[in-house]
């Protein structure tokens, strides 16, 4: 074998990113980056010129793009195929936002969490062929803004964590809910999707789903809690526990969707915390829908904030008790703070102000200075005080600020060196500039709004104190004064709930503990009756099998209870063995169907219910959000069999339970159209199309399909 060969030698560079210029290279000749694995030759076109372009090295670089592979190594740039990561956590360790990481096929064992940077999205290559396995115990991703995760699967041993979730030690602003799409969950015990509201920032706290499967026996397929959102499409669960919970003012839209096997199907459990109280300020008669309050709540001034910028927690101090509880959304406006670590720290001295415009309707007032130059910018806080103001109505000067709101204003604009706009508030009177005031700048406000400026207090550790997360900035802030604290309310809405001075209860379910023995003939069932005058008895009747008591069905629910009532089972024909049971009972909300806008305070509602008692003035209506599912279009097959399919399949002996497919517990609401397993039909609990007997049934009537049609059918010519 002839082993002679002739050694050619290139230019090469040993320096990462290293390209060479037009300049290196004659046409034809070759240049090797032996960092990055390239090979670039010098190209030449008449009709555009001449430049360098790399001919190998696994493709090139692509921008906003990633790769993870199998046979890939986590010291690789991931940059292109050829160059892959080999896990996902190391790719989103530098994927910017705006990312996309692709995966190929393959199984990824990852140190979990993995928390997505905002606009960064993981695409599977394909669904069945990629999978992902945690290798801890707790969560595997913590998503947030613009995350997109599509076409994978999640396979491991039980894990009691969620496949996706927000990051509970460090809360988003959220305004563009993570999707995910064509995934599918194997995990048992786990969460597939968790929208924990209370690790989130803002008004949605979403996230929304398309063609997510859960096969996570014993698990839970969507979780919805402290007042987080989600939109719900083709979620498919299997063997659940809980195929879909809304708990703790939790909200979800569900559509085409199918619950199969497991334990519970859809679950509204509850209400969130009280947001505000209001008052009645009208006499309301028995049998009443409509209701006026005075929604007014007082603004509390600030004394102290103190902020973690890492964690985003943040003290606030006010002068005096705020009456505040946890839960709460609270605006904050108007604090002055210094970033020191920024450069924020100009010096811009006192200046005297020579006019004011002010609108009492928009509450914008402009203000002019002596100074040709303020130096004052938009999102400074100014300190304001002095200001002679007069009125048509009261010719005397009135000075402003007055100390209600405070003395810090944001600097809304600069329409001119000399003249700033901030907002001091609306007034019922047009107010007319008469001379004298200074402004002063204090420092930046804080929060900026970026977040919003509603926060949920998360504690109160003392009376004039309260917790809350305004979001990590990476900055250390220092409270230099101002700021107002106020409870938030907005227009009642449709999803809120209330009660009037106390809260009432009726029946909701009656658990059969031991059936007892001996029963020939149907016991006496006797529940007692509430301790209102305007209260209704609940009832109930006895269902036997086999000489026990196997279920009572509630008749009535009975109204106006304030505790769980005794119920007596009468003895069984033979012998002593009675039957005991117990009682659910569930709380009665009424629910907003609308109400009037907000003015001076006072605004009117109008309620789905009539309050079947007189509501006087001065009682209290405290107002909470409503754990609520609207589903439409859902399936269920054999909801109640299990959560193994081994046992709950019905040709290995699963049996159905009708009652566990929709479960309201404690206030929570379920809005429905669903069909089970014998296509039996229901539009809520009101209306039942039974296939197999051809009969509709609902709450207050029962009736023959076949009987009601037929007239019909017969006028229309049909057989």
């Amino acid at each position: 074998m002839n082993t002679d060969f002739t050694l050619i030698k290139l230019k090469r560079s040993g320096q990462e990113n290293r390209i060479p210029t037009v300049f290196d290279l004659d046409l034809g000749e070759l240049a090797i980056n032996t960092y990055d694995a390239k090979v670039y030759t010098k190209r030449y076109r008449p009709e555009v010129g001449t430049d360098i372009i790399a001919v190998s090295g696994a493709g090139p670089d692509v921008a906003n793009v990633l790769y993870v592979t199998a046979d890939g190594n986590d010291n690789n740039s991931g940059k292109k195929l050829g160059d892959a990561k080999r896990t996902i956590k190391a790719a989103v360790a530098i994927a910017p936002p705006g990312t996309l990481i692709k995966i190929g096929p393959g199984t990824y064992v990852e140190n979990n969490p993995i928390e997505l940077p905002d606009q960064v999205s993981l695409l599977g290559d394909t669904l069945r062929e990629v999978s992902v396995t945690p290798l801890n115990s707790g969560d595997l991703f913590y998503v947030g803004n613009g995350n997109y995760i599509w076409n994978m699967s999640f396979v491991g041993a039980a894990n009691t964590g969620a496949i996706f979730a927000f990051n509970p030690n460090k809360a988003k602003y959220i305004n563009q809910s993570p999707y995910i799409q064509n995934c599918t969950n194997f995990i048992p015990n786990s969460i597939g999707l968790k929208v924990d509201g209370s690790n989130a920032i803002g008004p949605t706290k979403s996230m929304v789903l398309d063609s997510y499967t859960q096969y996570n026996q014993g698990g839970i397929g969507v979780s919805i809690t402290n007042e987080g959102y989600a939109q719900l499409v083709s979620l498919f669960t299997i063997c659940n526990d809980v195929a879909i919970y809304c708990g703790s003012g939790g909200q979800c839209d569900l559509t085409n969707s199918n619950s199969s096997f497991g334990n519970y199907g859809i679950v509204a459990d509850g209400v969130g915390p009280r947001k505000y109280t209001g008052i009645v300020t009208q006499f309301a008669d028995v049998n009443s829908d409509t209701f006026t309050l005075n929604l007014s709540v007082p603004t509390k001034l600030i004394s102290n904030v103190v902020y973690n910028n890492v964690s985003g927690v943040t003290t606030v101090t006010t002068s005096t008790s705020h009456g505040f509880s946890v839960g709460m959304g609270i605006s904050l406006q108007n604090a002055a703070f210094l970033c020191p670590s920024s450069g924020q720290s100009p010096n811009i001295g006192i200046h005297t102000i020579s006019g004011v415009s002010y609108s009492n309707v928009t509450g914008i007032a402009t203000i002019t200075t002596t100074a040709t130059n303020h130096s004052f910018s938009v999102g400074m806080g100014v300190s304001l005080s002095g200001i002679g103001f007069t009125s048509l109505s009261n010719p005397n000067v009135v000075t402003y600020p007055t100390g209600d709101l405070g003395y810090v204003f944001r600097v809304d604009s600069v329409p001119a060196s000399n003249q700033f706009t901030v907002n001091i508030g609306v007034s019922t009177l047009s107010y007319i500039y008469n001379s004298g005031g200074n402004a002063q700048f204090l420092g930046y406000i804080f929060p900026s709004g970026n977040n919003g400026n509603i926060f949920e207090v998360k504690s109160i550790p003392t009376s004039n104190s309260f917790v809350v997360n305004t979001g990590p900035t990476g900055l250390a802030h220092t409270y230099t004064g101002g700021g107002t604290a106020k409870i938030n309310i907005q227009r009642p809405y449709e999803g809120q709930v209330v009660y009037f001075g106390e809260l009432y209860y009726t029946l909701g379910k009656i658990v059969v503990g031991s059936g007892g023995t001996g029963y020939t003939s149907t016991p006496t069932v006797t529940i007692d009756p509430p301790s209102t005058s305007w209260g209704i008895q609940a009832t109930g009747v006895a269902e036997i099998s086999n000489g026990s008591v196997v279920a009572i069905q509630i008749i009535s629910n009975g109204r106006g209870y304030t505790s769980s009532p005794t119920i007596t089972i009468s003895s069984p024909n033979i012998g002593i063995n009675t039957a005991t049971v117990s009682i659910q009972i569930r709380p009665d909300y009424y629910t907003i169907q609308s109400s009037t806008a907000i003015s001076s305070g006072i605004c009117t509602i109008k309620l789905n219910e009539n309050v079947p008692y007189a509501v006087g003035v001065g009682t209290t209506t405290p107002f909470f959000k409503q754990s609520r599912i609207l589903a439409s279009s859902h399936s269920f097959e054999y909801i109640g069999s299990g959560t193994q399919i081994s046992s709950a399949l019905p040709s290995t002996g699963g049996v159905a339970i009708q009652d566990n497919e929709i479960d309201m517990r404690s206030g929570g609401l379920v809005v429905y159209t669903s069909t089970d397993q014998s296509g039996n039909f229901r539009i809520g609990d009101g209306v039942v199309v039974n296939q197999n007997t051809g009969t509709i049934s609902g709450a207050f009537y029962s009736k023959s399909l076949f009987s009601a049609m037929t007239p019909y059918i017969l006028a229309l010519g049909g057989n």
